[in-house]
């Protein structure tokens, strides 16, 4: 490990002797003379007693020399299971001992091989052979690298040459799960928090986030429109007392909050959000574990409630995705609140917040509802009307279904009838993106946000004819559009 400290600082490890010098005063440091547990070394570490670490974990790629078996018996050894728990004291003339605590001896191991290879001294002709060792089981294994070859930490055979990039936030999250601060390592620069050489190895222009983390960044950047909204909803729901300067609000409201600027900021997430929901998939495949949400119905307070209990930390530090399966807006009272968080989830972290379209996801649905008129009430007539008409453009190009796990199909209506997909739910990625329109331009799509499962109750003698006729499908009669099914139709399929 001191090698490997020494050669990630860049400092040369040529010098056997002074090598060996600073490991033994780094050992004395642990004040074992025998040797230490896992846990105590990592004690140890943390209480700066041993110091260089952090290097190692700042590399670009592992130190971790991953060596192959030596050929010859010992190979058949390879099963037994890795179980290094105990550091030993470095004799004269080595380096790092990893001892299996269940090998007996104190240098031998149970196949007679030598637990550590030394650092032999560099030949006359300048070369050297760095050799390290470490035991899988009860193999020794080790590295060599002539002088001249490639760095090892810099990619040689051997070494993991996946290349890492380091966090570069810190995040502080109130126990409710609201983001209180956030920082960059390049906001510490001049503090005692990092220093000078840390700043110069990590943040030099090559290690700078390039634009396949920019996703993380914009989901801690406090000052985007996403974060600007969501703080604006924090407003809306909780309560403010009277403090006599004229700031009382009921919960779940706005107060004397400038609309105008709330709309402008929806439009703006509504214009990106169409472009992150257009690029992907008419069938979403997802991994468990996923949440799966069903009708929100304008209900902001029951969203509140399922953030609270499912995501509270924020759903970037939340194991789980989380699915939701339409109908955001109509008959509750804050269709807009809904849709402007999730939009604003969607834009932070969206391979998390998967949102589905459902049958009021449909300007013609809404206008017999309540969301065109909420929107107006909200905004006025002219700004409510945009605000109406920029949610329906993100609604147009929602995704219609998902799978999970390859084995649960999700959808807000049900599954379509057999002749329009040729009993394929792969047929649904078939479906155009934008369907400003789905009952005119595609019925697959309607089918999907429209069919219904047929209740038992309702089987009489004629129905259960006509189910037999088409495949186990009626028309909806409860609807007047698409078709019903019997539940035994989604049985093994």
């Amino acid at each position: 490990m001191y090698v490997d400290i020494c050669e990630a600082k860049g400092m040369s490890a040529k010098d056997q002797e002074l090598l060996e010098e600073r490991a033994q005063e780094n050992w004395r440091l642990f004040e074992s003379p025998d040797g230490i547990f896992l846990s105590a070394f990592l004690t140890f570490v943390g209480q700066l007693k041993f110091r260089g670490t952090s290097v190692l974990f700042r590399l670009k790629h592992s130190p971790i020399r991953r060596e192959p078996p030596l050929p010859g018996p010992q190979s058949s050894s390879s099963s037994s299971s890795t179980n290094v728990g105990h550091l030993k004291k470095p004799p004269r003339g080595g380096l790092d001992v990893i001892r299996d605590e269940g090998v007996e001896g104190e240098d031998q191991m149970d196949t007679g091989g030598p637990v550590v290879d030394h650092l032999k001294k560099p030949a006359a002709s300048g070369s050297r052979i760095l050799q390290k060792a470490s035991t899988v089981g009860s193999i020794p294994l080790s590295v060599m690298c002539e002088e001249g070859d490639e760095d090892p930490l810099r990619g040689s055979v051997g070494f993991d040459n996946k290349e890492y990039s380091i966090a570069t936030h810190f995040v502080k999250v109130h126990r409710s799960g609201v983001v209180a601060d956030v920082m960059t390592l390049w906001d510490l620069a001049g503090t005692e928090a990092v220093s000078g050489s840390t700043l110069e190895s990590i943040l030099s222009h090559s290690n700078k986030p390039g634009f396949d983390r920019l996703p993380s960044i914009n989901a801690f950047d406090k000052k985007s429109k996403s974060k600007e909204m969501l703080s604006g909803l924090r407003y809306f729901e909780h309560m403010l007392k009277d403090d006599g300067r004229g700031c009382a609000k009921a919960a779940f409201s706005w107060g004397a909050v400038d609309m105008a600027s709330v709309a402008r900021c929806f439009i703006e997430l509504c214009f990106k959000a169409i472009d992150v929901f257009a690029s992907e998939p008419r069938l979403l495949e997802m991994s468990s574990p996923v949440y799966v949400l069903g009708d929100i119905h304008g209900n902001f307070r029951d969203l509140s409630c399922f953030e609270k209990v499912l995501w509270r930390m924020g759903p970037v530090l939340t194991p789980a995705k989380f699915l939701f399966l339409g109908d955001y807006v109509d008959r509750g009272k804050h269709g807009f609140e809904v849709v402007a968080y999730l939009f604003a989830q969607k834009l932070l972290t969206p391979s998390k917040f998967m949102l589905i379209r459902g049958n009021h996801e449909i300007r013609v649905v809404q206008e017999s509802f309540t969301y065109k008129w909420e929107c107006v009430e909200k905004f006025g007539e002219q700004l409510g009307v945009e605000v109406w008409e920029a949610t329906n453009k993100v609604f147009d190009v929602l995704p219609l279904a998902a799978v999970i796990d390859k084995k649960i199909f999700c959808v807000h209506g049900g599954i379509p009838h057999p002749d329009l997909c040729e009993g394929l739910i792969s047929s649904i990625n078939d479906i155009p993106t934008n369907l400003p329109n789905p009952m005119e331009s595609n019925l697959l799509a309607w089918e999907v946000m429209w069919n219904d499962p047929i209740r038992q109750d309702d089987i009489d003698a004629s129905i259960e004819e006509q189910l037999a006729i088409n495949n186990g499908f009626i028309d909806n009669f409860a609807r007047g559009t698409a078709h019903m099914f019997r539940s035994s139709n989604t049985a093994g399929s």
